[in-house]
């Protein structure tokens, strides 16, 4: 089973074709302290927030206004929990609430301003987090995690916005 190694200047320019349940393993095992530095900013913004609002919150963000439905699709909870948490998000000031224009019965949620301020902290905070290491990186380093993070958003944000059916990559 061919196995990835860390790109050196001696193996930096070989191809490598490893088993997909083994890159997956590495890449876990690779990230992990990207995912230490994430979950201490998160841990520390759940003491104001709670990280189901910050799912919330970046939900609003990057779909834009939903109807509490919508809202507890994306997130994979119940409409009732979803409205239990809007309604926290809304005595927060940080979602606004509104009769959704297309549909009287049914409530249509928007990202505030003080949501929107909540969300630029998470974000400053994450950078601050991400430059105490990155600045051991060489330039070299920092652009290959660059290119590698943003190829993986890429194709996360395309998992993510296709429609839900059969995934032809998951195994039986």
């Amino acid at each position: 089973m061919p196995t990835l190694t860390a790109a050196t200047p001696e193996n930096s320019h070989e191809p490598s074709t490893p088993d997909p349940d083994d890159y997956a393993r590495q890449l876990e095992a690779a990230t992990r302290a990207l995912l230490e530095v994430n979950e201490a900013v998160l841990q520390e913004m759940d003491r104001t927030v709670g990280i189901a609002s910050i799912r919330a919150l970046q939900a609003l963000e990057r779909r834009g206004p939903l109807l509490v439905t919508e809202l507890g699709n994306e997130l994979d909870m119940l409409a009732s929990t979803a409205s239990r948490l809007s309604d926290r998000l809304a005595d927060a000031q940080l979602i606004t609430r509104r009769v959704a224009p297309k549909n009287r019965r049914a409530t249509q949620l928007e990202l505030s301003a003080r949501g929107r301020t909540v969300l630029a902290e998470l974000a400053e905070a994450r950078t601050a987090a991400l430059h105490t290491v990155t600045r051991h990186l060489s330039n070299d380093e920092q652009a290959a995690l660059l290119t590698g993070a943003r190829a993986f958003t890429q194709a996360r944000n395309q998992q993510v916005d296709q429609p839900s059916g059969p995934n032809p990559d998951q195994r039986p």
